[in-house]
Formats: structure tokens, sequence, C-alpha cells
């Protein structure tokens, strides 16, 4: 490109070059005596034109930003900064001259001069502010920095000592040991990346224009206190600022992608670099990720790709290496780090907001631990009973009992029962009904919730519910169990009926499904019903029952739809006496409404919602399903252990748009990598099943010509039929293809069996031949005439687990929801089910989880000609025992 001493533009004078990424090249040069950084661009002419134009566009928007910004936390460039330079014969080069920033970076100021030790909480505050507010301002002005990491993060040399409040003394000018060559290379290296996309500006906020006058003011002063807070602490910890941003980078891969078909990961900047920048995407949030893993680094004194990862969640387990660092803090930079870009705060203003009020909540933390008055949780839920709710009693009246002794009360203050016992007599007594109102979506036997399943015995024993007459109801809905015994609502109503006939006492859960909207997802919700009601009758059945009480299951409907989901989640909090909630059927709905159970105390227990987002979501949040960090580091183990000299290159299929594809995809992705799997970059989003104009045989003629060795494919549900279409189009090319529980269904052996036999792989998290009970396929086959899928299992040990605490619950109906909670996160819980032991973790998921493989094979007893067997289950004994 130049060669030292050459002079450009008449004034820059060439001395050495310091940086070279293939494509661009880093320069010190001499402008007038005055040393500064000159980046050099040039983009090989093997690169499409469009591709081209993008490039130098991105050089020329990133010299126009950082001439605009006047800011200590990006480095100066002069009007005249940016240049395009030739000479006869050679390539044009895009030239950008800087300011070079004197100072340290924050990995060699951690090693060197803070003798690498943990930074505390209030420098931690100070420099995520500083690192946030300048990336702020990119991200106004359509920037990504898209490489932040401590050593593209310099501390200028002016503050780089007063920042080591470890006592070690520094001569002044140098940086410890550091060579004066390794100091000046450890200066910019700079370059910016803008997104395609224009970032989304921040908008008024309609709530702050009602303000009063007097409240503004006093966010006025607040933010002028703030301000010269940030002020004092930019002189006591010293000023940063950012360097080494990525244009130049993005050509390099850009080409090794496009023209040699080379992996990028060597590029990756590994433990600070996003998930979502594994296969070539960018968003602002990606910015926040690094800088949560940046401060990671500074408070733990750990490279963070050098951290575990939590096998659950697959959230890095850092924590215990920072107990210096609050949990309100902890919590704030885990979610600036979480997977998935949606996941993350949405804008640099949401954290500083949260920044800005952080010491306020730590002095609240204070002033609470010192006051020694534990109260109970927020406003009971018996407080917001609806009066207007017309509720009918049952026959049978609640019969108050003598509280007896419980280990769990056993552990709470003295005062903490006093206010307790205070609320309890001044608040009304919880209902022990079930709400009876029509077209709620929540029904208790007075209404059939499935659509298309009304026979006249159900029919005419829902009415009698409805009117009271229990015993005629009974007596109708057994009559049409017999008939129709695969209908789980029957069942159900039938117990319930049952309960209200007999005057028993009751617990009362609820079970959320998705009973309108898509086929596929009342098929899903029948599947999980009927956990429920085989745990239900069994419980209902027995001697003892739940302590000489029964167990009442209401259904209800979200409709698979976040508005609905919400509405029934108001609903059932406000219903006093729904002790927890078994649901909802799908991740993103479940991430919606989480946090009404959490705000009311109501205990979520999913059988089905995988998303590593829910993990650690809150407390009243627990999972059965494995978390989709589990199932894709099972599905990407088994993948590499199938290769044998080859390295394995995967082609990817998701839906971006959907919470639980694109979580399944970005853990696959960080796990596959790992174990030294590759990618095939998705040009074009070809792999993307939300499209439209999606097409599987090009998909696949893609994969093919990338060279890809398998094809890894996450459907949510809306995308079944395309997930389907890349079976059939895989038939001549015969990849294999393993993918996850969603394609563990009736529809697959319906739509896409005899392909799918050939080269299909599907993980599952239960299989009735590998049920670590063995007693429960065969009563689940007795009960419903049929085998049941792991949704079946899983739903029935959601509601093994309750009944298990239910079973240790204190008499006193006021102190349920709360006891529930406390007795489901102990250490000591512990219950029994179809697929095993049941404990939890702190973060809610499950302690114990499996993935299962298996295939698609021919059955002469299954109605659709197929079904799903273990991959080391033995076809001919299985052909002996399918029909039996």
């Amino acid at each position: 490109m130049i060669n030292p001493g050459q002079i450009l533009q008449k004034h820059y004078r060439a001395i050495r070059l310091i940086g070279d990424c293939g494509f661009g090249q880093t320069w010190e040069v001499d402008d007038g005596g005055t040393i500064k950084i000159m980046k050099i661009l040039q983009v090989p002419r093997e690169i499409e034109d469009e591709e081209m134009e993008q490039v130098i566009s991105l050089f020329e928007e990133e010299a126009k930003v950082l001439t605009k910004l006047s800011e200590p936390g990006l480095p100066k460039v002069e009007p005249e900064g940016y240049f395009i330079w030739s000479e006869a014969g050679d390539e044009p080069l895009h030239c950008l001259v800087m300011e070079k920033i004197e100072g340290i970076n924050l990995s060699d100021w951690l090693q060197q001069i803070h003798h690498n030790q943990p930074i505390q909480e209030e420098q931690a505050i100070a420099w995520i502010t500083q690192l946030v507010e300048i990336i702020g301002k990119l991200h106004q002005n359509h920037c990504i920095h898209r490489d932040l990491k401590p050593t593209n993060i310099m501390l200028r040399s002016s503050t780089a000592q007063n920042s080591n409040h470890n006592g070690a003394k520094q001569p002044s000018g140098t940086y410890g040991n550091l060579p004066t060559e390794e100091a000046s290379r450890a200066n910019n290296l700079s370059s910016i990346s803008i997104t395609q996309e224009s970032v989304a500006r921040q908008r008024n906020d309609p709530e702050k224009t009602r303000e009063t006058s007097d409240h503004k003011q006093e966010v006025e002063n607040g933010k002028n206190h703030t301000d010269n807070q940030q002020h004092s602490q930019k002189q006591e910890w010293g000023q940063l600022a950012l360097i080494d941003f990525g244009a130049t980078r993005q050509v390099t891969e850009t080409y090794l992608r496009q023209f040699e078909g080379k992996d990028v990961t060597g590029m990756i900047s590994q433990g600070y670099t996003s998930p979502e920048q594994y296969e070539g995407k960018i968003t602002r949030q990606s910015d926040v990720f690094a800088i949560a893993r940046t401060i990671v680094y500074l408070v733990t004194a750990k490279d963070p790709g050098n951290l575990p990862t939590d096998p659950q969640s697959g959230r890095l387990m850092w924590r215990h290496h920072a107990t210096q660092i609050s949990k309100t803090l902890a919590d704030l930079i885990d979610e600036m780090m979480a997977n998935l870009p949606q996941c993350r705060p949405q804008t640099t203003e949401d954290i500083l907001e949260r920044l800005t009020n952080y010491n306020q909540q730590v002095q609240a933390e204070v002033e609470s631990t010192q006051d020694k008055q534990p109260t109970p949780a927020t406003s009971n839920y018996l407080s917001d009973l609806p009066f207007q709710q017309k509720i009918q009693n049952f026959k049978g009246k609640y019969q108050e009992t003598t509280p007896k002794v419980n280990k769990w009360l056993g552990k709470m203050s003295l005062l903490t029962l006093g206010a307790i016992a205070v609320l309890i007599a001044i608040l009304p007594e919880a209902p022990t009904t079930c709400p009876l109102k029509l077209n709620d979506n929540l029904s208790c036997g007075e209404e059939i919730m499935i659509p298309g399943s009304a026979p006249t015995e159900k029919e005419e024993g829902v009415k009698a519910f409805a009117d009271g007459d229990y015993l005629q109801a009974v007596k109708l809905l057994e009559i049409a169990r017999k008939k129709y015994f695969n209908d789980p609502e029957i069942l159900i109503y039938l117990n319930n009926a049952r309960l209200a006939a007999s005057n028993t006492d009751t617990y009362t859960i609820a079970v959320v499904a998705s009973m309108t909207g898509e086929s596929q997802a009342l098929n899903y919700s029948l599947e999980k019903l009927r956990g429920v009601a085989q745990a239900q009758n069994a419980i209902n059945l027995s001697d003892n029952l739940i302590g000489g009480k029964g167990l009442t299951v209401i259904l209800v409907d979200d409709g698979n739809s976040p508005e609905q989901a919400v509405k029934v989640a108001n609903s059932l909090v406000l219903t006093g006496q729904v002790l927890a909630v078994i649901g909802h059927t799908f991740s993103e709905i479940t991430m919606k409404v989480a946090p009404i159970y959490e705000q009311n105390k109501l205990v979520l227990i999913s059988p089905t919602a995988s998303a590593s987002k829910l993990s650690n979501s809150n407390d009243f949040f627990f999972r059965m399903i494995p978390s989709d960090a589990t199932m894709t580091q099972a599905m990407a183990s088994y993948l590499i252990n199938q290769s044998t000299d080859e390295q394995q290159k995967v082609a990817l299929f998701d839906n971006p748009n959907d919470i639980y594809s694109e979580s399944l995809k970005n853990q696959f992705m960080v796990s596959f990598s790992a174990g030294g799997g590759k990618i095939v970059k998705d040009m074009n989003e070809i792999f993307d099943l939300s499209r439209t104009s999606f097409n599987a045989s090009a998909a696949i003629d893609r994969a093919d010509k990338q060279k890809a060795t398998a094809i890894v494919l996450l459907p949510d549900i809306s995308t079944l039929a395309k997930a389907i279409e890349v079976i059939k189009a895989n038939w001549q090319l015969n990849l294999p293809i393993i993918t996850g529980e969603n394609l563990y269904s009736n529809y697959t052996l319906k739509f896409g069996a005899q392909e799918a036999e050939k080269n299909v792989v599907v993980a599952t998290p239960w299989h009735s031949l590998n049920s670590p009970d063995p007693d429960f396929p065969l009563q689940a086959k007795n009960i419903w005439g049929g085998t049941v899928s792991w949704r079946t299992a899983f739903a029935y040990d959601a509601a093994r687990a309750l009944i298990t605490a239910l079973g240790t619950l204190p008499e006193r109906k006021e102190l349920n929801r709360i006891a529930l909670q406390q007795i489901l996160a102990s250490e000591n819980f512990s219950s029994e089910g179809a697929t095993g032991e049941i404990t939890f973790l702190p973060s809610g998921d499950r302690l114990e989880s499996r993935i299962i493989f298996t295939k698609v094979v021919k059955s002469s007893c299954s109605p659709l000609g197929y079904t799903f067997l273990p991959l080391d289950y033995p076809v001919s004994q299985f052909s002996l025992l399918e029909c039996d």
C-alpha cells in the first residue's frame, strides 16, 4: 500500500506500520510534528460493486461521525482527515487520519497497574456509565462500534495513574514496565462500522409530558446532581476512549465468507463478541453485550472467554468471582449480556436511567437491612379481589382449621408473622370456589373450552355443572368419558364435579393452554392437558388426597395471543383461590406474562417453555423442560461426535422473529462453535424460515454449494410446514438433519414421515420407552388409549410437583401462595414424576435433565403409520412391544 517515509496529501508522513488486517492497515504518521494515526482501507475488486459501495460508505460515514463528534471518549478527526489516495496502476486507498490517543488499554491497565486485581463497584459504575454514554452518542449517529473489548478501550494518559486505587506508584509519562513501543501499539487502531438500517431514535415518553412543573424541577435537579456526580467520577477514575472500531474488519470478513469460503471465527473476539455476530449480524445491542463482558473482566480480573456458562440457562457464571458487586448491578450486567439482542436493554438511555437510580436503590436496600423489619411481599393478592366478580360456591363450605406448625414458617421472623396476622385480620377470606363466568376464557366445568369437542353427553354435563347440579354433571361426564376417553377436558371437569358433589374441600390450580388459534398449538395443548388431567385424577382417587383435600383444576385459554394471555393472567392473579398456574405453552408468551405472576406472588410452572431467557427471570417462575442451552448443547455434541476426520459444517434454519427459535439458534451456535464446528453463512437470509418467499429447494442448494455436512432445523410452531419442506427438499442430497422438540409431533409424522425416516434425528427431553418411571407410560396408555408425548409427561410432572408442595402447606389459605413458592424453591424440595426426580435450581430451572435422540420408523399400530423411536432402541424389540 504505502511505505515508511512516504508523504500523503503533502503533509502526512508515514512513520511505521502498527496494524494490518488484510484489506486494511494502520499507520503512525507525522502531521507537522504531531503524531497521529492513519487508517487505510483497500477494497478488493473481487467484492461485488454493491458490497464494495456499502463498505466504502461505511468508511466515509465513520469519518463524518468522528469529525462531527467532539467527544473525549472518541479519537478526534479534522475535516480534512478523510481522503482518497491513489498512484498510477494501484487500487485507490481510502484514508482516515485521526488523533492518536495517548494512554493504556484497560487490559494492560488491569494487569500492570492494578496488579490484576478486580475493580470495586464504584469504579465499575463510573466506567460502565462512561462507556454507555460514548456508544450512546455513536448510536445516535447511526454508528455501531462492533468490537468493544478491554484492549480496544483506552484510559487516557492524563488520568491513567489517578485510576490506580491500589496504591501503586508509577513514574510520570510511563505505564510501569510497558515498553514505549508496546505502549504506542496500545493506542488507537480506529475505524467505525455503520449499520445499514437507521438506528431508531428515542421517542418522547408521553407520560413525562404530563409531569407537574414541581416534578419536572425535581427531575432537573436530580439530573444536574447526576451530571456533577459523573464529572466527579471522571476526574477520579479517569477518561475512557474507544479505539479500533471495525469497517476494515468488515471488508475482510466479507471477502473471506464470499470468495474463499472461510470461517471468520478467528476474527471474533472470544468472550466479548455477541452471539448474533457469529453469523455476521450486528445490532446496537451487540455493543451493549460487549460492554457488559468488559465490565465482567474488570470486576473479576478473569477473561470471560475462560469462564463457564450455566448448562441450563447458558448464562455466564461470573458472580462468585465478583462478590464486591451488588445484586442490583449484577442483574443489570447479566441483562446487558443476554444471549438474545431483544432481551438486552434496547437503548443506552434505558441503561443510564437505571444507573442514575442505582444509588437510590442501594440506599433503600441498606435502609431496609438496617431497619430489620421484614414485611410480607407487596400487596397481598387478597386485597385485589374484584368484588364485582360473581363467584358461585361449590356445595361444600370452607371449614377453618387450627394452623399447624410448619418448617417453613419456623424460618420466618416473629415480626413477619405478626404483620401477616394483622393483614389476615383485615382482609376478606379467600374463597374456596370456582369462578363460574361464561366467555371469560376460564372454566372449571361450566363451559367447553376445546373447540369442536361438544358431543351431547359432554355438552349436557357441562350445562349441569354450570347450573350447580354436580351430581347430574358427574353422571353425564362419566358417560362422555367412556365414549371419548382421549378428551382431557372431560376428565378434568369430571374430577371437579366429583369434588363439588361430595362437598370435598380442595386446593385449586389453573392450567393455561392455547385452545384457539393455530391447530398445531391446540394439539400441543391437548398433550399438555392430558398430563395435568392424569395427575389430578390420580391424586383425587387416592385415599388421602392432598392432606385430605382434593385438587380442582381451572382450564384457561390464552389463545396463543400475547394480548389474551395478559388478560387471563390478570384474571388468574385476582382469583384468590388459585394457588399456582401450569403454563403457558410457548416461550414468547410466557416471557410476556411471567412478570404479572411474580408481581402478584403467584407461582407459574411451565412444562414446555424452554427459552433460556426465562432462567433467573423471577422467583415465582419454575419449569420442568430443560432450557434451550441444555437442548442445543446436546444437539451440538451429537453432531460433533458423529464426525470422523471431516470438520462438521452445518446450515442452520430458524425463525429469527420468534424468541424460542432464535434462542435455540444462538445457543446452538455458541455450543457448536466451541466444539470446533462451523456455521454456513446465511447469505441473503435464505435459511430464514419466516420469509414469505422462502424456497426450501434453493436453500438446500445453497447448503450444498457451501459444503454443509449437516442441517440443523429449529422451527417455531408457525414455521413447521416450511421445516417439513426442508426435509422433503433434502431427499436427494440426503444430508443428515437434526432438529429439536418442536418437530417431535404428529404433524411431522403426518406430512413428512416418509422423507424424515431416511435421515432426520429429533431431539426430545423424554420418550415413553426410556421413561425413568416405567409405570407412567402404561398408566397413560390405559387412560388415553395410546402412547403420550414429552409434553404430557412434563405437564404431569408439573402437576406432581405442585401436589407435593401443596401437601406441606400451612393450613391458613392466606399464606398459601407465598409459602408454595418457598417450598418449591427450597433446596430440600423433591418430588417424583414421569421424568424422574423433580428438584429445582435457584434459577427456577429443573436440576435434572436428559436429552434423547429419536428417529422416525414405520409403525403398524400407529394410525399415521409411523412413530418416533429412540436411536439406541432395537427396532426388532420395538416391533414386538408396540401393539401391546
